[in-house]
């Protein structure tokens, strides 16, 4: 009888702690929610204010974000030294993205002395998990030999990886070089990429049928956004997919999803591609899941659970069924 209770007795003490551990992870995500929308605002001092709190509970996503502010000077007195360390205790970690931050610092000697050998290990390091602006910046320093020995074919494999993925300047940088680019073919609906081809542009046109059954005013702002894309204003697109994406649309989530992913109209941040691909996907957007799958690749272990609770901690409520 004893033994029985004892059971219980832990049974309810590992419940107890399994609920509190998951309040604290759903209030950490509410928090950084919190921040970014202030950041979106325009309030740069609450920003900073919500991520540094997060980045001292050893939020890794936060410590980036509040070293961006810092290194920025926006909504905090500019301190490179201190942006330093926050980048490269988030690199440390093994966030990806704060790892080619760092690199920069590295490179530059901003809040560090400058070591250009440091700095392509840590653009090496981002670039093999998969981030396309290390990729390119990797290149770059093969291309012109710098650090590296020169080589031309490994500069062009890494921009090509990073081709491949989506990023622009990368098959910008290819085409100057004389190396072409990755095949444009669009992806089929039903399925992944083929060899040879690049996954679904932003840019790709809706479904008939879905376009027919979105309600008429996300109609009209999402092919303001295809209006704007065309013209080549990536910023003025992703403005106003983004809009739509966050009142719970899966058309605008997926291509929000993809210029994160890509740097378009955005910087490059694959844990917000993620983000928003995946809200997209669990409306069931078919080329979301492809590309959510593909855009986890990317992310290192620590990534993909900020990501995931950001997921879970947004409020979306679907309004149209793809």
């Amino acid at each position: 009888m004893l033994g029985k209770l004892r059971i219980t007795v832990l049974t309810v003490i590992a419940l107890t702690i399994s609920a509190c551990a998951t309040n604290v992870v759903a209030d950490k995500a509410a928090r950084f929610e919190q921040a970014t929308a202030a950041y979106d605002a325009g309030d740069y001092p609450r920003a900073y204010e919500i991520w540094s709190e997060l980045a001292d509970e050893n939020d890794v996503a936060a410590m980036r974000n509040a070293a961006n502010l810092l290194r920025q000077g926006k909504g905090v007195a500019k301190d490179s030294v201190k942006a330093f360390k926050l980048f490269k205790e988030a690199s440390d970690k093994g966030l990806v993205t704060a790892m080619a931050n760092l690199a920069d610092m590295y490179y530059v000697g901003e809040g560090v002395e400058k070591n250009i050998e440091t700095a392509i290990t840590w653009y090496a390091r981002a670039a093999t998990a998969g981030l396309s602006i290390a990729q390119v910046r990797l290149a770059e320093f093969y291309e012109q030999g710098i650090g590296v020995p020169r080589d031309l074919d490994r500069a062009r494999a890494l921009l090509d990886r990073a081709a491949r993925n989506g990023y622009a300047p990368a098959r910008a940088k290819l085409q100057m070089m004389g190396g072409g680019t990755v095949s444009n073919t669009p992806i089929p609906n039903d399925g992944a990429p083929k060899p040879g081809q690049t996954r679904m542009s932003p840019g790709d046109p809706m479904n008939v049928d879905v376009a027919r059954a979105m309600p008429a005013a996300d109609t009209v702002l999402m092919n303001a956004g295809f209006d704007a894309y065309v013209a080549g204003d990536r910023a003025r697109a992703f403005s106003v997919w983004r809009g739509v994406a966050e009142q719970g649309n899966p058309e605008a989530q997926l291509r929000i999803g993809l210029m994160y992913a890509r740097g378009e109209g955005t910087s490059q941040d694959m844990i917000e591609a993620y983000r928003w691909l995946k809200l997209s996907a669990n409306q069931g957007q078919p080329k979301a899941v492809v590309e959510v799958a593909e855009v986890a690749k990317a992310l290192a272990p620590s990534e993909r659970v900020i990501a995931d609770s950001l997921v879970k901690a947004q409020k979306n409520q679907p309004k149209n069924a793809p």
